[in-house]
């Protein structure tokens, strides 16, 4: 294997194995690499594996390989819980169809999407009826702990424990839509030598745009929190993400300042507060403040603002309704 790109394969179990490739890998290199490790699998299992992708399709891979599931997941977001759940079932049923059955979870690029599903099927297998896994939980609790936990995202951790939650029955999801009134960034970030930003905020369910604001210039000397009042409110069910970006006018790039995602089902009509440690990519990020959090404000109609007082009536308020910019 070439040296200066780290290919990571590893047998948790006797039956569960990873193959984890860098996504500077280059394709030349992941192709020899992914023609070598296929052969040893055959060689070993012969047709016996069947290769879970954890990253976005791949053709090379679909043709040296006899049986592959492609979950199409993005780099660095948490699956959907109903795509969770079919891989976990997926999994469980490959496994115990035949007792020489071997898994083979393929990822390129974050290894977070492989946390999420060591540790998925960690939650989904240990309710199962099937037989003691006792030894292989521990191995793979192991490896999820030793591995991949820290290369998880703070939304792929929220996933997981919703998830959890969920099959343990300690959560019950509420089937009701709920208007997204507002998003109260608290502490503003500081992007560049002059202390100011230009953010504009992306309301996405089910990973499609349903709503994009103006972009606003704020500058932290002059205020501590960005109210992001959504006009009319946004109807939302299901998977939600939200992200807010700093845009470069002299290049007409942008930068994610922050990402979360979540499922209104959990949300019980209470607002949500992110504090920095929860929010993907701001947690790593120097330039956010360590006390800055997120608020987003919901309610069941979309005109009722929990509580007294209405965002725009508060000092600082920058209001910005959704436009069809950017």
């Amino acid at each position: 294997m070439e040296e200066g790109y780290r290919i990571d394969l590893d047998y948790i179990t006797e039956r569960i194995i990873t193959v984890s490739f860098p996504q500077a890998c280059p394709d030349q290199t992941y192709l020899q690499n992914l023609r070598d490790i296929t052969q040893m699998l055959t060689s070993k299992h012969g047709h016996n594996y069947m290769v879970i992708n954890l990253s976005e399709k791949n053709d090379s891979l679909t043709q040296m390989n006899p049986k592959v599931l492609d979950t199409g997941w993005l780099d660095l977001l948490a699956p959907s819980m109903e795509q969770m759940c079919g891989v976990c079932k997926t999994m469980e049923n490959w496994l115990h169809s035949h007792t020489q059955h071997v898994l083979v979870m393929h990822c390129r690029g974050g290894q977070g999407r492989v946390g999420v599903m060591v540790a998925s099927y960690i939650h989904f297998s240990s309710i199962s009826t099937s037989a003691d896994l006792g030894l292989d939980h521990f191995a793979m609790r192991r490896f999820y702990n030793d591995k991949v936990s820290s290369l998880m995202t703070p939304s792929q951790k929220r996933y997981v424990w919703m998830f959890s939650s969920l099959l343990r029955g300690v959560m019950n999801m509420d089937p009701s839509p709920l208007f997204l009134l507002c998003v109260v960034l608290h502490g503003v970030p500081n992007i560049n030598s002059e202390g100011g930003c230009r953010l504009f905020l992306r309301v996405y369910q089910s990973l499609q745009v349903v709503c994009t604001s103006a972009v606003y210039h704020v500058r932290a000397v002059q205020t501590d929190r960005v109210y992001f009042v959504l006009q009319p409110a946004q109807l939302l069910k299901g998977d939600i993400m939200v992200v807010c970006y700093d845009k470069n006018h002299q290049t007409a790039s942008r930068e994610v300042i922050f990402r979360l995602q979540f499922h209104t089902g959990i949300i019980h009509g209470h607002p949500l507060l992110f504090p920095k440690e929860d929010l993907d990519t701001a947690y790593i990020d120097p330039r956010f403040p360590d006390d800055g959090k997120v608020e987003l404000v919901f309610s069941e109609s979309p005109d009722k603002m929990p509580g007294n007082s209405r965002p725009s009536s508060l000092l600082g308020i920058i209001l910005i309704s959704p436009s069809n910019h950017h």
